[in-house]
Order: structure tokens, then C-alpha cells, then sequence
């Protein structure tokens, strides 16, 4: 490329959001010269007519410039580099499409990128005398906001996508003619097709249509750095990771919604023009065998998938689609938001097991995937006594129909879960054993259709949380390998008992001495499975029965003492070993 360039006698500034090629084919109509021309004015490389990859040419200037060709460019018009390279579409890599490693060709396997061509509004070729807007080359571009018109995706005579290729530079260019290569055996090659592309005839949508607004919420998405609208209000998410959504969920709409359903959520004008085949584009048979996975060809189709992705469509695909699980999110497509995998998650709720409710964390605004990993989760079991905390137990115990003694070993290994692939019969083997998987489950499954399940889960889920973030008095896990057998041998507890006084039944020994274990340890009484040593119904009234050693009376507290406390659950009787 020559070193310096010679500024142009007749100057033409680019329209805002024009793109590259529109503007250079401007300005060679002004002139009055062939595209050609003024393309080697400008230093740009002659194409042959194979191997430009080889020489650095990309497909279309349109694409990128390197920093040579923008300042001669900038130079020669007058214009900032900044200017010039915003009309490529460099300007939308990473936020609306993704440039090859070289830079030179736009990727088709990530946010609906487009190889070649445009999409085009004939009201505003019109408008402007032919001048083409960069943005009509994405993947998310489908309407005309200002003419409030889908916008064109071929020429209607040829049947061919409009900038496939680069315009012949032979002649001076009209940008408003279909510049593809003639269908005519007599007609001129740098003639082109030559069809009015301003008398195109495309849908017309009336004001305040859903198409219209979500191509309005799309472009505001691209043009800024984040999203932070509706379910992105509380996390924030970078354009490409929004997009990357619109894109999983407009893969879903295309390839699995049933036509009743996608008939009943969007207006009837875009659903019939979505759903009627276009014999002018044979080249739209071939992208429906995997619809979503790449642009869509058509602008209707794209309308249809991006409006319905942006509506709170999930719930409806969630019932009309049988396979949607916690796990098929993972073949929605690269580059999924945290934000839709909660969304995901949250649409699920109704239809999880209660293990899996506490397990993805759904009590919370944004659920999750499990996180935690194996080592975290044993930490974590060794701040948890094998049977709950007796102030936590009375506080999550259902007021009736289940004995808070039988729920306090199912609570300890329910704290396992949140964030955790541990399963039930893993979690009650690391909370000493006592139940098992089955038996967890089973609880579970009973206090899931109490009202109160909300909140014990949330209240699950927070002490978890405090136990990752701090440190606790006693390693339960410790006090679950010592041996108690020697704690109050029977002879002592009969010196007892003649010391004080009272006379008890050898049983008396036997039930003590499990309590003063159960007291120390935390853990259930080796001689009495927790459901027979639960005793009577334990309310969380605070009724204490008889002969409970666990439990003091409600009724001997403090008002203030009843109330779920701040600081660190543990019992004011056990100590550290």
C-alpha cells in the first residue's frame, strides 16, 4: 500500500450507522467514478479471483480494516479513524458477533453471526438514496424501527441475499440496485442484478407491536457495555453474555415449540409470516434442518425467536416441553449468563424434588448449579452435630406430625445440600450414619407439602451459608470418632442416684447414660435409633414432654429467646473437646 494518499476533491461524510461499503459507494457516486477506482485511491489491495485470504483480503472490506487502510481512509476524507473503523464491523465484535483469530471473517457458530450480506429497510434506501445501515448485517437485526417495517432478506427478483459479495468496481455504483451477479446471460456482470431494491415489499407492523420493541430493547443491549433490565437488574450481564441468552432461548423457540403455542404468544401477522415458506429462498430449507443454531435466514424468523426469548416465555416452554431438566441448559449454546441458568432453574421449581429444591438453592433470587466441591462439603459437615441444634430443631419443627427429635438428624444432613452434588445417602453417612438416604427422603417428602417448607429450606440455606463463611467452637466430626462408653459407667450413676437420694430402675442407668452421651457428642444415643428415641411429639410450641433430657420448656424462656438468633446455634451445655 502507498505510504501517503491524496485527500478527495468532493467530500461526503458517513451517515450515522452507516456501513463501510455504503459509504465508499457513496462517495464514488458523488464523484462520479467507478467503485474501482476509488478503491485503489485508497491503497486497497486489487482481488483476485481466488488465494485473498492468503494476501490478508478479507471477504468484505466491511468486515475490518487494518490500521494502514483506516488512516488512509481518514486521510483522504477528511474523517477520524475512530469514524471510519466504527463503520466496520469490528465496532460490534464482542458485543454482537465475534471475528475469526485473523479478524477477517465473522464467526457463524457464535450470536447468530452472518457470514456475508445484509438485510436491508427499502423505505430507508429510499429515504437516504441508497445508503446501507451497518447494523442490517447482524444476526439480531430484523426490523426497521423508524418505517416500522420487518426488514428485506432478498432481492425479490434474483432471490439472492443483497453484499454477499463485493459490488463489480467497474462502473459507478447505484447502492439502491441489486448489485448480485445478473440471472441474464445478456445482461452486463458489472451491471448486477439490477432490481429496485426500494420497491421491495416487506411486513408492516403497526405501532407498539412486540417485534418492534424487542428490536428496540436488542440494539439498546448491543450498543451498551451491560444489560441490567429485568431479570439482569440485580446482576448485571455484558451484551454478548445477554445475547448468548436471547440466542439459547430463540434456538428452543424455533426447533421445539409447537406452532399452537408460539400461535397464542405473538401476534398473528409475524406468526403467519413465520410459519409461511418463502419460495424465492431456496437457501432457507437448508438452515431450518438445525433452526436457531446459526442466523436465522429470514427476519421473520429471527423476530419471532428473539421476541419471544425476551418475553417471560420459559415458564410456557417448561410445560410444553417435556425434556427440559436442570441439565438441558448445557446444550442451549455457548456463553449462557449465571442470569438464565437461575431463570432456568427458578421456571423448574415447581416441578424439582425437595432435595433438588434445597440443592440448586432455589429460595434465593438467583439459584444455582452446585458449586461446592467434595472437600467443601466435608469441611462443612464438620461444624454440623449428627442431631440439629435443639434451638434450630424447635424453630423448624412443623407445629404437628413430626417429631422434632426424628427431624433433627434429617436436618443435619439437609445442610449438606445447598450447593453441593453430595447425595442423601452421602450426606447422612457424614453426619455420623445414623439414617440413612431413605430415610431422609422420606421426611423430606412430608414436611415438602407443609406451608412452613419455604422457609425451613431458606433458613437451611442461610446456615449453610454462615457455616462456609465462618468458623466454628466444635468439630462435630471429632466429637463423632471419641468413644463415650466410659462417660457414666453404671455404678457411678446408682452412687448417684443413692447420693441424691432418688431410686430408679436399672432402664433409668441405661436412658441416662444415652442422654449424657447424646448431651456431649451431639449425636443420637447409641442404643436408640433417633424415631424410638424421639419419645412423644415434641411441638415447637415448645410443649416439652416428659422425660425428655434434650429440651428445656418454651414457657421458661424469654420472649426474646424465642426469636431465631444472630449469632452462632450451639447449645450453651456442650463445650469443645
Amino acid at each position: 500500500m502507498r505510504t501517503s494518499v491524496r485527500t478527495l476533491p468532493i467530500r461526503l461524510p458517513p451517515l450515522p450507522g452507516e456501513a463501510l461499503d455504503s459509504w465508499l459507494e457513496a462517495m464514488a457516486r458523488r464523484m462520479d467514478t467507478a467503485l474501482g477506482d476509488v478503491l485503489l485511491h485508497f491503497g486497497f489491495p486489487v482481488r483476485h479471483r481466488a488465494g485473498n485470504q492468503f494476501r490478508g483480503i478479507p471477504a468484505d472490506w466491511t468486515i475490518v480494516l487494518d490500521e494502514q487502510q483506516t488512516n488512509a481512509v481518514a486521510h483522504a476524507t477528511g474523517t477520524s479513524p475512530e469514524k471510519v473503523a466504527a463503520l466496520t464491523l469490528a465496532h460490534y465484535d464482542g458485543r454482537a458477533l465475534h471475528l475469526s483469530a485473523g479478524g477477517r471473517a465473522v464467526s457463524r457458530h457464535v450470536l447468530w453471526g452472518r457470514g456475508g450480506g445484509s438485510r436491508f429497510c427499502p423505505e430507508c434506501l429510499h429515504a437516504t438514496g441508497g445508503r446501507w445501515q451497518l447494523s442490517w448485517r447482524l444476526g439480531f437485526s430484523f426490523a426497521c424501527t423508524r418505517h416500522r417495517r420487518l426488514l428485506a432478506d432478498c432481492c425479490p427478483h434474483c432471490g439472492r441475499v443483497p453484499r454477499q459479495r463485493p459490488r463489480s468496481g467497474r462502473s459507478v455504483p447505484r447502492p439502491e440496485l441489486c448489485g448480485n451477479p445478473p440471472t441474464r446471460p445478456t445482461r452486463p456482470f458489472s451491471a448486477g442484478c439490477g432490481t429496485d431494491l426500494t420497491r421491495a415489499s416487506t411486513l408492516l407492523l403497526p405501532p407498539g407491536h412486540p417485534v418492534l420493541m424487542a428490536q428496540d430493547r436488542v440494539m439498546e443491549i448491543i450498543d451498551g457495555a451491560t444489560a441490567a433490565f429485568g431479570p439482569y437488574r440485580t446482576s448485571p450481564q455484558p451484551a454478548s453474555a445477554v445475547l448468548a441468552d436471547i440466542r439459547a432461548l430463540g434456538i428452543r423457540v424455533l426447533s421445539d415449540l409447537p406452532t399452537a403455542v408460539l400461535q397464542e404468544q405473538i401476534p398473528a401477522d409475524i406468526a403467519e409470516a413465520h410459519l409461511s415458506t418463502d419460495a424465492v429462498s431456496p437457501h432457507t430449507g437448508q438452515a431450518m434442518e438445525r433452526p436457531g443454531f446459526m442466523a436465522p435466514p429470514r427476519a421473520a424468523n429471527t423476530a419471532v425467536a428473539v421476541t419471544m426469548a425476551l418475553r417471560s416465555l420459559l415458564e410456557a416452554v417448561r410445560e410444553e416441553l417435556t425434556q427440559i431438566s436442570a441439565t438441558s441448559i448445557d446444550s442451549w449454546g455457548r456463553g449462557i449468563s449465571p442470569v438464565l441458568q437461575s431463570v432456568h432453574l427458578a421456571a423448574l421449581a415447581p416441578s424439582l424434588r425437595p432435595s433438588e429444591y434445597v440443592r440448586y438453592r432455589i429460595m434465593i433470587e438467583t439459584p444455582r448449579r452446585p458449586t461446592r466441591t467434595t472437600r467443601d462439603i466435608e469441611q462443612r459437615a464438620r461444624k454440623i452435630p449428627t442431631m440439629f441444634w435443639p434451638p434450630w430443631t424447635i424453630r423448624l419443627a412443623p407445629p404437628e406430625g413430626t417429631h422434632a427429635r426424628a427431624l433433627a438428624p434429617v436436618l443435619a444432613a439437609l445442610l449438606l445440600i445447598p450447593d453441593s452434588r453430595t447425595s442423601l445417602d452421602q450426606a447422612a453417612g457424614l453426619i455420623g450414619d445414623v439414617i440413612d438416604g431413605t430415610e431422609v427422603s422420606r421426611l423430606l417428602q412430608e414436611v415438602d407439602d407443609l406451608p412452613q417448607w419455604p422457609d425451613i429450606a431458606t433458613a437451611l440455606d442461610r446456615l449453610a451459608d454462615y457455616l462456609g463463611a465462618n468458623s466454628t467452637p466444635i468439630n462435630y466430626g471429632r466429637r463423632r470418632l471419641l468413644d463415650y462408653t466410659g462417660l457414666l459407667p453404671h455404678d457411678r450413676w446408682l452412687e448417684i442416684c443413692r447420693h441424691t437420694e432418688h431410686h430408679r430402675e436399672p432402664d433409668g442407668a441405661n436412658a441416662s447414660h444415652a442422654a449424657s452421651s447424646s448431651n456431649v457428642s451431639a449425636a443420637c444415643p447409641p442404643s436408640l435409633p433417633p424415631t424410638t428415641w424421639a419419645g412423644p411429639t415434641v411441638q415447637s410450641s415448645g410443649r416439652r414432654p416428659c422425660g425428655s433430657p434434650r429440651f428445656r420448656p418454651l414457657n421458661s424462656r424469654t420472649p426474646s429467646s424465642r426469636k431465631p438468633s444472630t449469632s452462632w446455634p450451639h447449645t450453651t451445655s456442650t463445650t469443645s473437646p
